[in-house]
């Protein structure tokens, strides 16, 4: 497996990871991802960004994840561990439906931190829509702790905040 920064001539695969998962949540009976988002728009810009990366399986693209320091407005309602600190937050991570279930989430999430601890940040953020369990429990397995709750348009359920710290807390 290889770690990297996903490249804007990767697109048709980072649509194709994004079409399965999309399918997949549907079959779940799990809108958290419809046609609006995330789009095409929102994967270019990232990878645009420089801010897209995945995990490689020989030359297939299996899995991709989106980080930054961007933080939803409906953050600022929520009780943070790491208030004063720099943040790194998590979006749009997917794993290719036919790579599920052989700890490809779990190898993101080592990445992650990995790299927020590299980039100076000092905590990890992500929301998980509230009827995903699945995701739930493998931040929850992997020290992640639930903050609050926020809502976005056009959802039927809240997303669950979720955060792990990094370094210790002054």
């Amino acid at each position: 497996m290889n770690f990297h920064q996903v490249q804007m001539g990767s697109l048709p695969s980072v649509l194709k990871i994004f079409r399965r998962a999309k399918s997949e949540l549907k079959n779940q009976k799990n809108d958290q991802w419809k046609w609006i988002y995330p789009n095409r728009s929102n994967y270019k810009a990232d990878l645009r960004n420089g801010s897209m990366y995945g995990i490689s399986y020989g030359d297939e693209l299996i899995a991709v994840v989106t980080l930054d320091n961007m933080q939803s407005k409906q953050y600022q309602l929520i009780s943070w561990n790491d208030k004063d600190g720099k943040p790194c937050c998590i979006h749009r991570l997917a794993v290719d439906p036919s790579h599920q279930g052989k700890g490809l989430g779990k190898a993101l999430l080592q990445y992650i931190e990995n790299f927020a601890i590299r980039n100076g940040y000092t905590s990890v953020r992500i929301d998980v829509y509230k009827i995903n369990e699945t995701a739930k429990a493998l931040y929850i397995r992997n020290g992640y702790e639930e903050r609050g709750e926020v809502r976005y348009p056009m959802r039927k359920h809240t997303y669950v905040t979720m955060e792990k710290q990094l370094c210790k807390l002054s």
